[in-house]
């Protein structure tokens, strides 16, 4: 092994070792030099200084999770759509017929998801 590469090796592990150290350290320190004074008040939700109105993890209702499922679909089509865009210009026609499938495709989507009720809010 030449000097050069055992210098880089022994930088890389300094560098290792400082990344894992230094974080652990402040943490450490920090959690040792903080006030620490329990209390049941401060273990409790904070809700602007308003009492707790219900139970946090309460069921919710189906229709706000088709609604996502939607949203996430049409998000990802969006981005996308704005990741091709740049490019397809020089992709022709193949790139084009290309992305008028996928245009199709999601259009689909909507249609099964209207023809199923999952965009009517009750």
């Amino acid at each position: 092994m030449s000097g050069a590469y055992l210098s880089d090796v022994l930088f890389l592990l300094g560098f290792a070792v400082a990344v894992v150290t230094i974080p652990l350290v402040t943490l450490a320190a920090f959690g040792w030099l903080r006030p620490h004074y329990p209390e049941a008040l401060k273990a409790e939700a904070y809700e602007s200084g308003m009492p707790q109105a219900s139970i946090p993890r309460r069921p919710f209702h189906m229709a706000y999770y088709n609604f996502a499922l939607v949203f996430i679909v049409f998000e990802v089509e969006t981005l996308l759509l704005f990741a091709v865009a740049p490019i397809l210009r020089d992709a022709g026609w193949l790139g084009l017929a290309e992305v008028g499938a996928f245009v199709a495709l999601v259009a689909l989507s909507l249609f099964y998801a209207w023809r199923k009720g999952a965009l009517v809010w009750r």
